[in-house]
């Protein structure tokens, strides 16, 4: 009784686990039948296997322009983002970034080290939430805002993933102080099944965000680019009152194929416009992502 107790749990572990790679009745008879093969030492085994996991995923994002908070400040420049990231069965995660930008001094802005700490929770496990904390080192070394932050996150995901919400709020520290939260609403709608046997879709996966803060911008990196300095100065001192920024709708088509995911997207950003200005337009931009995930184990 103590084996096919086990091995239920097993299965009902496995379903959920391969839900989005395997969907022909075929595949999950094939992995049932194995399991029951097994002797008592291999499903220890294979359930270590399972829940022993260590995952690294590579990522790259170019964005077609820059903008802070979705307001365009007059500097016309594309960036490019690169991120490798590792996470394990522990919920422990860590990993560095950076970001580039074309008409900045020097061009490779900063460079940010992250790690910290996932859980999931909830009857089904539908929720996670992260602590982590953020190391940023600046190229330019007059740049001297923010060099860390600490941020917590809270996810909500259904069985199927069609949606996804989370609340993410961060507390900047280093000469300065700063809060900035946001809440995103996630959608994903399979629009081609390629092919079965890999998992292979092409799928659609909006996103809307709502962006708050409080926050003083560091102008270092941009003053020399021929910006008006009042403009700058009212913007500085408006954002250091905390209210919403910005809210931005992402609309990727997203190419899935096993353990890759190649995006290519249209952003529009609705920045809040000041108490200082009449009117402000809407800023969009394209961007093309690209990621993939080794497990390492």
């Amino acid at each position: 009784m103590k084996n096919y107790i086990t091995l239920f749990f097993l299965i009902s572990a496995l379903q959920f686990s391969f839900s989005q790679d395997i969907e022909s009745n075929d595949e999950t008879d094939e992995i049932i039948d194995y399991l029951l093969g097994l002797e008592d030492i291999d499903l220890v085994e294979a359930i270590a296997d399972l829940e022993n996991y260590h995952l690294l995923m590579l990522s790259s994002e170019f964005n077609s322009d820059s903008y802070f908070l979705g307001r365009d400040i007059g500097i016309d420049q594309y960036n490019f983002v690169t991120q490798v990231m590792y996470e394990n069965h522990l919920g422990i995660f860590a990993g560095v970034s950076g970001t580039y930008y074309s008409k900045f001094d020097p061009k490779w802005d900063v460079t940010v080290l992250t790690a910290g700490y996932g859980i999931d929770f909830g009857k089904q496990e539908n929720f996670r939430t992260e602590l982590g904390y953020n190391r940023y080192i600046f190229s330019d070394s007059n740049s001297n805002d923010f060099k860390n932050s600490l941020d917590l996150a809270v996810y909500y995901g259904t069985n199927d993933n069609s949606f996804e919400t989370a609340i993410n709020t961060s507390y900047f520290f280093g000469d300065k102080t700063g809060f900035q939260s946001s809440l995103s609403l996630y959608g994903n709608l399979t629009l081609f099944d390629l092919n079965t046997e890999n998992g292979s879709t092409l799928d659609f996966e909006p996103n809307l965000s709502f962006i708050l803060g409080s926050e003083n911008i560091d102008t270092s990196r941009i003053d020399n680019l021929g910006i008006n300095s009042a403009f700058l100065n009212s913007v500085v001192d408006s954002f250091e009152t905390f209210g919403l920024r910005n809210i931005q709708l992402r609309l990727p088509i997203v190419f899935n194929f096993d353990q890759l995911a190649a995006e290519i997207g249209f952003n529009i950003n609705f920045p809040k416009a000041f108490d200082f200005e009449n009117d402000i337009d809407n800023t969009s931009f394209f961007n093309i992502g690209i990621n993939y995930i080794f497990d390492i184990r």
